[in-house]
């Protein structure tokens, strides 16, 4: 009977020691398993990453040429955009004031990023004139836009028989230029 009941017990023994070797080997095949998939998963993260890389360098050496050709058209100066408004003003006779030249936007570090600076300018004298020097606004000869333009007649004093009008006129010039506050 003893030698019944010590067979038993080393055969439950043998048994529990099979399942956990069983449960171990599981455990190793798993965790390998596991391993293998974040492997997989990190080389196809890294193509990605890579083949991106690759297409963003390509469209870059394929738009160098039209970089180039835009750093070279917003290349304006904000001086010379000032005496340009100026001009303008004396070509169609009128009397032009420029007010403030504030920049527009966030300011950026990318030396290629178009920048905008606005200016007020303010103008006195004839109708037709005013009208012609808001033409002459519009196609200035520099990447610009007007943006708002408001012309009305200024009131008369007593014995005054000139024919004035007041405008405001808001230009907005793109440039590539240094920007200083």
């Amino acid at each position: 009977m003893l030698y019944r009941t010590s067979t038993a017990i080393l055969i439950a023994t043998l048994a529990c020691i099979a399942w956990v070797l069983v449960g171990y080997f599981a455990w190793i095949i798993n965790t390998d398993e596991s391993q293998r998939a974040a492997d997989a998963r990190d080389t196809q993260m890294a193509t990605v990453a890579n083949a991106h890389a690759v297409r963003t360098h390509a469209l870059a050496l394929d738009t160098a040429k039209e970089s180039s050709q835009l750093k070279t058209l917003l290349n304006v100066d904000v001086v010379s955009a000032a005496y340009l408004i100026e001009e303008v003003g004396r070509i169609s006779g009128v009397t032009v004031r420029l007010g403030d030249a504030q920049p527009e936007g966030v300011p950026t570090s990318n030396d290629l990023a178009p920048k905008a600076v606005s200016f007020a300018v303010t103008a006195d004298g004839k109708f037709a004139a005013l009208v012609r020097a808001v033409r002459l606004f519009e196609t200035l000869p520099i990447p610009s836009n007007v943006t708002r333009v408001d012309i009305e007649r200024t009131p008369k004093s007593s014995g005054d028989t000139s024919n004035l009008w007041h405008m405001n006129v808001y230009i907005r010039i793109l440039t590539t230029s240094d920007i200083s506050s």
